[in-house]
C-alpha cells in the first residue's frame, strides 16, 4: 500500500466507524467492523483504479464489511444515530433550560431509534445521503446501486420518519 493511501486510510478511520456504527448499532461490533474493513482496503489496495473518491471507496468497503458482519451476526435490531456522549456535551454546551436539554435528549432518543427501526436498505440509503452528506450520485456508488433506487429508498425512509413524527406530535397535542 503506497505511503500516501495508507496515510489517507488512517485520516478516514474515525469516518468508517461512524458509519460502521450507524450500521451495526454496537460500539464494539463497529470496531471490528473497522478493523475487517481496513484489512480489506489494505489487502485491495491494488484493485483501487481511482475512478471514485478514496473516501467512497473506504466507504463501500465499511458498509459491506459491515453487511457481512451483520450477516455472520443475524442480527436485525435498530440502530443509533451516533453517541449520545457526543449529544450530550452539545446539549451541555447550549444555554438552553435543563427541561429543554432534556426534551432535546429524549427527541434525539427517539429519533435515533426511528431511524434504527427502518428495514436495513431504507436506513443505509437515508444514513449515507442524510446523515453522512454523501450526494444520492455518491451514495449510489456506495452501495452499488442505480442513483434511482438510493432517491426512492430515502424517499420512502423520509415518509415512514414523517408518519412517526406526525403521530408523535397527535399524541403530545391530545389532552
Amino acid at each position: 500500500m503506497s505511503e500516501s493511501l495508507a496515510g489517507e486510510l488512517v485520516g478516514h478511520v474515525p469516518r468508517m466507524y461512524r458509519v460502521a456504527l450507524r450500521v451495526v448499532g454496537d460500539p464494539d461490533d463497529a470496531h471490528d467492523v473497522v478493523q475487517e474493513a481496513c484489512v480489506k482496503a489494505i489487502r485491495g489496495v491494488r484493485g483501487f483504479d481511482g475512478r471514485s473518491a478514496v473516501v467512497t471507496w473506504l466507504h463501500r468497503i465499511t458498509v459491506n464489511a459491515a453487511r457481512d458482519h451483520l450477516r455472520r451476526q443475524r442480527r436485525v435490531a435498530g440502530r443509533d444515530l451516533g453517541t449520545e456522549g457526543d449529544l450530550s456535551e452539545m446539549l451541555v454546551s447550549t444555554e438552553s433550560s435543563p427541561s429543554v436539554r432534556a426534551e432535546m435528549l429524549d427527541l434525539y432518543r427517539t429519533a435515533s431509534a426511528w431511524v434504527g427501526a427502518l428495514p436495513t436498505e431504507l436506513r443505509r440509503s437515508f444514513v449515507l445521503t442524510q446523515l453522512d452528506g454523501y450526494s444520492y450520485d455518491e451514495a449510489a456508488d456506495i452501495e452499488g446501486l442505480p442513483r434511482g433506487t438510493v432517491a426512492s429508498r430515502v424517499n420512502r425512509a423520509r415518509k415512514v420518519l414523517l408518519d412517526q413524527m406526525r403521530d408523535l406530535t397527535a399524541e403530545r397535542a391530545s389532552p
